[in-house]
């Protein structure tokens, strides 16, 4: 049977053995003055108008970016309809030493890849966008559901893509922002081939970021933290790009007593936190656009390096400092037949992925994946295309990895009624291998048979994009065997620890809903946009004791965001309402009456309201002044994560920035 699958996918590969289609890239006129239409890249590895993609897709733009009050990607990707976030810093997408901010969509925590410039920047199945700053974004493009088929593993949910801006007219630019919590500034510089900019953030001290367990006398207190980022994007000639991000990080957490409604100066066991972290992300990009052909080399690692201090004794030494780092090496071209209406898309990437403990050395290991795929599209009329495509993934053993060789199809259909309006459907199967470091996780012996999630996407949908409306809706649902879930270590094991999280395949999850978007130009200084997302995220526990084989709500089921703006020459404004209903139970309970037997009780995550608006004042094309504030409710118990870490209450920053 590997040698069939094998055969099937070389075959697939390297003659063309399918058959599929889609459309070229249709006439922007008219929907280009108001950038509904955008063209989305990611979605196929081809260039497309919006409406001509299969999938559903949001295109941020850096407009969007400037008149909406982004202050970094995560900020602008959190506000996206069908993606939500686990964010431990409070609003600014950092990491707090092993528990790493990330993206999700339709509820996969673990299937979200993240690109910068086609370049994959995950580590150990997750990513970070603290390397990328605000400014250097030309747009970021989502793709929701299923696509393995083309990128491979950890792309269950979906992909983002942040595609950055390259070269032009010399300039450089120079800001500071001060607010309430958050200060720093940046500086920036242009020229015809190379984009470089240097970012230095502060944060003060914030209390109540989180509680230890529900009714308790404990809390956590973010201690003051600072980052520096260094951003690179350099084009070497017509066809080859070097882009590196470089992120060092400082952050200190500690735990603290309530006693009568004050805090003390005694801290719980958990003691203080002191986190060092450092990321890098490398891609080398070469893009032959006259022949079609793309290459990509991207090197991603990170760094932990975290001490514990414990009522003034020294600092403990941390399981869960490690160095890490990811190789990809992936290679497509493109062919065109019949006319341009049959078009064949092959490539093959090779991943290497390297983990390493500080505290034992000893611990170490690594995981080499090849893999081929294909896509063929063919159309049929000027109405009618569809795509076929499929994925040939083999991951070599390591002595803990089992060897795996995974056949990835995807099928997709798109029927234009117009120039407008389009119908599509999707189906693909995806799969993600174990974070590499799973097999440390367990301070006990007993070995976890850990196994690839897998599993099957279905979709359709529909787009209407003209003139000043964009109207996207889709109906969706999933299907994924051994889901990837983080349980107390004592609830697998016997004799385990409360306080360590271990990875396990939890079970079956499923999840069917609808999406909804509409962006609406009222006129040249008004527009206005509505979302909606429902969605039913469940996982069928086959670890609780006594209560195998139920279902549990995984994710939030309810997603809604609402905002309007004004733009002129000089100024712009905005509103804009997100809402994410309740979530997934809390790490420490298990379910239900269950949790009521060992102390504690059932306790559901509460719904997140966040209100934010942006002002901002540009008198000419040198001086830019913006004012942004979050949680304008000040709703001080917006729980941002299953961890149950709070939103920061009221919050403002005043940005001033000169360009020359």
């Amino acid at each position: 049977m590997k040698k069939d699958v094998k055969c099937l996918l070389s075959a697939l590969v390297f003659a063309g053995i399918s058959w599929g289609g889609g459309y070229g890239i249709a006439s922007a006129a008219g929907e280009a003055v108001y950038e509904l239409n955008p063209i989305v890249v990611t979605a196929t590895r081809t260039e497309k108008m919006d409406v001509d993609v299969p999938a559903t897709t949001t295109v941020i733009t850096a407009k969007d970016i400037q008149d909406k009050g982004y202050v970094s990607v995560f900020d602008a990707l959190e506000h996206t309809v069908g993606v939500d976030s686990y964010n431990y810093s409070a609003g600014g997408g950092d990491d707090l030493g092993g528990s790493q901010s990330r993206f999700y969509i339709r509820g996969m925590d673990k299937g979200t890849l993240v690109l910068v410039n086609g370049a994959p920047i995950n580590v150990m199945n997750y990513s970070s966008t603290e390397g990328v700053p605000v400014d250097a974004v030309e747009k970021i493009e989502v793709i929701k559901g299923s696509n393995s088929v083309l990128y491979g593993a950890e792309a269950m949910g979906g992909v983002v893509n942040i595609i950055t801006k390259h070269g032009g007219k010399p300039s450089a630019s120079i800001s500071a922002k001060y607010g309430n919590y958050n200060s720093g500034y940046q500086v920036g510089v242009t020229g015809e081939r190379y984009t470089a900019y240097f970012t230095r953030d502060f944060e003060d001290e914030f209390d109540d970021a989180a509680k230890i367990f529900p009714n308790s006398k404990y809390n956590w207190t973010n201690g003051k933290g600072r980052k520096s980022s260094l951003y690179l994007s350099t084009q070497l000639n017509d066809r080859l790009t070097l882009d590196w991000s470089h992120v060092d990080r400082n952050k200190k957490r500690s735990a603290f007593k309530v006693i009568g409604g004050k805090k003390t100066d005694k801290y719980y066991s958990y003691g203080i936190y002191d986190y060092d972290t450092q990321r890098n992300n490398i891609n080398l990009i070469y893009n032959d656009k006259d022949h079609e052909f793309k290459s990509v080399l991207a090197y991603n690692s990170r760094r932990i390096d975290t001490k514990q201090y414990k009522n003034g004794q020294a600092p403990a030494v941390r399981g869960t400092n490690y160095d890490v780092y990811g190789i990809t090496f992936d290679n497509q071209k493109t062919w065109h037949f019949n006319n341009g209406k049959d078009n064949l898309t092959s490539g093959a990437t090779f991943k290497r992925e390297h983990y390493k403990a500080l505290a034992t050395p000893s611990d170490r290991i690594h995981r080499d994946a090849y893999s081929i795929y294909s896509s063929y599209e063919h159309q049929f009329s000027d109405k009618l295309s569809t795509i076929i495509g499929a994925r040939g993934e083999f991951v070599k053993g390591n002595g803990w990895d089992k060897e795996q060789n995974v056949f990835l199809p995807q099928w997709q259909m798109l029927y234009k009624l117009n120039d407008s309006w389009s119908l599509y459907s999707n189906i693909g199967k995806s799969f993600d291998m174990p974070s590499i470091n799973s097999k440390f996780y367990s301070k006990k012996t007993k070995a976890i048979d850990y196994q690839p999630q897998k599993g099957w996407s279905y979709e359709i949908g529909s787009k209407y994009v003209k003139d000043k409306d964009s109207v996207k809706i889709a109906l969706f649902h999933m299907n994924i065997d051994n889901y990837f879930k983080w349980v107390k270590e004592n609830q697998i094991i016997d004799g385990g620890a409360s306080d360590i999280n271990v990875q396990i395949n939890g079970g079956e999850f499923k999840n069917t809903g609808l999406e909804a978007e509409w962006t609406h130009k009222i006129n040249e200084n008004w527009q206005y946009n509505l979302g909606v997302s429902w969605s039913d995220p469940k996982l069928k526990s086959k670890w609780v004791v006594g209560h195998e084989n139920e279902w549990m709500q995984e994710a939030a089921k309810l997603q809604t965001n609402a905002g309007v703006q004004y733009s002129d020459k000089k100024w712009t404004a905005n509103l804009n309402l997100f809402f994410t209903g309740e979530r997934e139970y809390s790490y420490y309970t298990n379910k239900g009456a269950i949790a009521k037997n060992d102390g504690s009780y059932d306790h559901a995550i509460p719904n997140r309201v966040n209100l934010t608006s942006s002002i901002s004042y540009a008198p000419n094309d040198s001086h830019r002044i913006t004012l942004n504030m979050y949680n304008l409710l000040d709703r001080h118990n917006n729980c941002i994560n299953e961890n149950e870490n709070y939103d920061l209450p009221f919050n403002w920053t005043l940005t001033y920035k000169y360009s020359f």
